[in-house]
C-alpha cells in the first residue's frame, strides 16, 4: 500500500510538469522535476517554477502530499519490521520455494501427537516431508522443534492448500487427524488430486476404516486397533516388543526395517540375491522378499533371481537402505 501511493504521486508528479511545464518540457525534465520534489533535495529545477503560479502551486501541493506519503510509508514500513511480519514473509517464501523444488516427498496432514511422531519417524530416515496444520499451537509446535520442515497453515482439505505442499509431485500422504469426517474428503480430494499418490489414514474405528478403504485409501490405522496389540504383545513377548520398539524410536533412525522397491528399469532384475548382496549397503540384512504374486519369502536363499515388481525387505541404517533403494532404482 504505502509502495503504490509513493509510486502513483511519482506518476502524477511527472504528468502535472509535463503538461504545465509546457511545449519545452521534455519527459526526461518532468521526471527529474518530479524526483527533486519528492526527495526534497533541492538540486536546479528542470522546470521553470518562478513566476508561474500555476507550477508553483502544483509545486508546493506536491510537496505536502510527497512529505506525508513519505511519512506513512517509513511508519508502515518500520512497523512491518518490529512486528515481525517482514521476517514472516521472508520465511513464507524461502518455505514456498522449498516446497516447489520437492519431488518424492511425503506430507503430513495434522500435526496433533500422532502428527509429531510421524514426522519424527519420516525426518529420522531422511525422507524429506512438508507439514500442513490449520491449528496455531500445533504450527507453532513444529515450527519450533523442527524449523527446517516447511509448514503451510490451512485446511487440507482444501485442493489449493494440497496443490501448494505439491500433492502432484509427492510420494504419498497421511491424514493425522482425529475426526474421521475430515479424514475422509481428505481421502477424496487427495485421490482425485493425485491418482497414483499413496494415502495413509487414521481411523477411529471399524467402521470408519471400512469407508476410508472404500475412498480410496490405501493404508487405514486405528490406534484403537494397535493399542490392544501393543498391550497384549507387552504382556506375552516383552523382549521382541523391545526390540522392534527400539526401530521404531523416533530418536534413535540406527535401525530401521525398510522396503526396497524393484522397478521394471532396475539393475536388481534378473540378478541373484548373492549378486546384489545387500550387506555391501552398510551392512544391511535381507529379511523377506514380497513376490510379484503376492507370496512372502523369508530369508530367501542367494541363488534366487530378483523379478520386476517385487520388494525386498531389509533391516538395517538410514543411510544403507537409501544407498541400496538408489542403486536399485538405477
Amino acid at each position: 500500500m504505502p509502495v503504490g501511493l509513493l509510486v502513483g504521486l511519482m506518476a502524477i508528479g511527472v504528468a502535472g510538469y509535463r503538461i504545465l511545464g509546457g511545449p519545452g518540457t521534455s519527459w526526461f525534465d518532468a521526471i527529474y522535476m518530479a524526483t527533486n520534489v519528492l526527495t526534497t533535495t533541492g538540486f536546479r529545477e528542470a522546470v521553470q517554477v518562478e513566476g508561474r503560479p500555476s507550477v508553483m502551486l502544483f509545486t508546493v501541493l506536491l510537496l505536502l502530499f510527497g512529505v506525508s506519503v513519505g511519512v506513512y510509508a517509513i511508519s508502515m514500513l518500520t512497523a512491518f519490521i518490529v512486528e515481525g511480519d517482514l521476517t514472516e514473509e521472508f520465511r513464507r517464501r524461502r518455505m514456498r520455494r522449498s516446497i516447489d523444488a520437492m519431488s518424492g516427498h511425503y506430507i503430513v496432514c495434522g500435526a496433533g501427537q500422532t502428527g509429531i511422531a510421524v514426522l519424527g519417524e519420516l525426518l529420522a530416515t531422511q525422507r524429506p516431508v512438508v507439514v500442513v496444520e490449520e491449528d496455531e499451537t500445533n504450527a507453532a509446535k513444529v515450527t519450533e522443534e523442527h524449523p527446517d520442515v516447511p509448514l503451510l497453515r490451512g485446511d487440507f482439505t482444501d485442493d489449493a492448500v494440497l496443490l501448494q505442499a505439491g500433492i502432484q509431485r509427492a510420494m504419498g500422504i497421511v491424514l493425522c487427524v482425529d475426526s474421521d469426517k475430515d479424514a475422509l474428503v481428505g481421502t477424496v480430494v487427495a485421490r482425485q488430486l493425485s491418482p497414483s499418490i499413496r494415502v495413509i489414514a487414521r481411523a477411529t474405528d471399524e467402521r470408519a476404516r471400512a469407508r476410508l478403504k472404500a475412498a480410496g485409501a490405501d493404508g487405514v490405522v486405528s490406534p484403537a486397533m494397535i493399542g490392544g496389540m501393543r498391550l497384549a504383545s507387552e504382556l506375552v513377548r516383552p523382549t521382541t516388543v523391545n526390540f522392534l520398539d527400539r526401530m521404531l524410536r523416533a530418536h534413535d533412525p540406527s535401525m530401521r526395517i525398510e522396503d526396497i522397491p524393484i522397478g521394471k528399469a532396475s539393475s536388481f532384475v534378473g540378478q541373484t540375491l548373492r549378486e546384489i548382496a545387500p550387506s555391501q549397503y552398510a551392512n544391511l540384512l535381507l529379511l523377506a522378499m514380497h513376490s510379484v504374486t503376492g507370496e512372502v519369502i523369508y530369508n530367501p536363499p542367494e541363488s534366487h533371481r530378483v523379478e520386476a515388481g517385487s520388494t525386498l525387505i531389509v533391516m538395517g541404517e538410514a543411510e544403507g537402505v537409501l544407498a541400496m533403494r538408489a542403486a536399485a532404482a538405477s
